[in-house]
């Protein structure tokens, strides 16, 4: 049997490879660009704004790291 504390280790490994906060991504179906400012790999998600940055803010939302796409 697998321990919970191997299987998020090795989410942290795999997210840890493609998506950083502070990096630009592609939302799958968007071509816009987005910042991640913040990671959360227990959970599999993320948070993200648009970029660049409006000049009235960009609003913050949570999305699974599945919909996320590296900048490559």
């Amino acid at each position: 049997m697998t321990s919970s504390k191997n299987v998020i280790e090795k989410s942290k490994k795999e997210v840890a490879k493609n998506i950083n906060q502070g990096d630009c991504v592609y939302l799958k179906n968007q071509e816009e660009l987005f910042q991640v400012l913040g990671i959360d790999n227990a959970y599999k998600k993320c948070w993200v704004r648009q970029w660049p940055l409006n000049p009235n803010g960009s609003p913050v939302f949570e999305i699974s790291i599945k919909q996320v796409s590296p900048n490559h």
